[in-house]
């Protein structure tokens, strides 16, 4: 690319972005418009004011009850702004909202992390206890935000010549005293213990917290389903096919996450992988004309990408014998077969 290209591309963007600013600001719950200014944010590299558009238009989406897109886009802003605290807080809320509590707490202790990474311990902890109170099943948890909570305290006072019983303060967010009564003997901390591993700082925290939401969340493939659709629509291709596999492994919706999975796979350039899920749902039993038909398209599209022309051609004339006015199917053999 010359020099001059390359300006001039940087002049037509900014040109774009502004005119796109002064229509968002006009109409502020466009979701069409914040979804292109927030794409050419992050097109010019310019990831924070990226990240804020996606949070605008996932609580736009929120508020009118498309909550797979909202989350997505939530996640969109993590991606491209990782230590901004706003897409944690937000997702959280939303999952909290759904009554999906383990995703929420995970949230909300990535939020803590990022807090305390950020200098203010004292908020760190507090939102930690959210998670906590959000996930009350999770021992181990609880006794290391208590932990932390007085290491905390006992950096700041003074230190006594002997250690008793921790008093645990009681909170807004999380009875503390009540949750851990069958633990509080666990839970004292000693000088002598300096060879320790500490685990008792957010990061571990939040570890815990992963480890838990990972073993212990009672997914519904419906949402997981909606989740990898919406996914793919926002651009997070790995989020998309983890999602659809993960449905796939519940033995749910297995056709239309077949078919997905094996779109996403072609979306991310892994070819094989695609061929494989697109065949794994071809394969599958008691399929009606129109889903034949359906995945029959999908595979010649990923052969056309591939560059086996020929193939995928071979399988579009497969096609316009059932079904003639399928799709683009007409097109698609004209164009493969030389003439346009």
């Amino acid at each position: 690319m010359s020099i001059f290209s390359y300006v001039f591309g940087k002049k037509k963007l900014s040109k774009e972005i502004q005119e796109c600013e002064e229509a968002a600001a006009k109409r502020p719950t466009d979701p069409n418009l914040l979804k292109r200014l927030g794409d050419l944010y992050l097109k010019s590299n310019d990831a924070q004011n990226a990240a804020d558009v996606y949070v605008r238009l996932g609580e736009l989406y929120s508020s009118k009850g498309f909550y797979p897109k909202a989350i997505a886009l939530y996640k969109q802003a993590q991606k491209i702004s990782p230590t901004w605290e706003r897409p944690f807080e937000k997702l959280a809320e939303l999952y909290q909202l759904q009554g999906f509590v383990r995703e929420a707490a995970a949230q909300y202790a990535k939020l803590s992390e990022i807090i305390e990474q950020n200098g203010d311990s004292e908020r760190a902890i507090a939102v930690m206890q959210k998670a906590a109170d959000l996930a009350p099943g999770h021992k181990q948890m609880h006794k290391q935000v208590h932990t932390f909570d007085v290491k905390e305290k006992a950096m700041k006072e003074s230190t006594p010549a002997a250690y008793a019983k921790p008093q645990v303060e009681k909170t807004d967010f999380f009875d503390l005293n009540q949750e851990l009564d069958k633990e509080i003997d666990e839970l004292f901390i000693s000088e002598t213990h300096a060879d320790t591993v500490d685990n008792t700082g957010v990061a571990s925290v939040f570890k815990a917290m992963e480890e838990n939401v990972a073993q212990e969340g009672a997914d519904d493939p419906l949402f997981l389903y909606n989740m990898g659709l919406a996914y793919l629509e926002t651009g997070l291709i790995d989020d998309a096919i983890d999602a659809f596999q993960r449905v796939i492994g519940m033995g749910e919706k297995l056709f239309d996450s077949y078919t997905m999975l094996g779109i996403c796979y072609r979306e991310a350039g892994q070819y094989k992988e695609s061929l494989q899920a697109l065949n794994a749902g071809a394969s599958l039993k008691n399929l009606s004309g129109e889903m034949k038909v359906g995945i029959l398209y999908e595979i010649a599209q990923t052969y056309k990408v591939m560059g086996e022309l020929q193939q995928a051609l071979s399988i579009f004339k497969e096609i316009q014998k059932e079904r003639k006015d399928f799709k683009d199917v007409e097109l698609e053999i004209v164009r493969l077969a030389g003439g346009g």
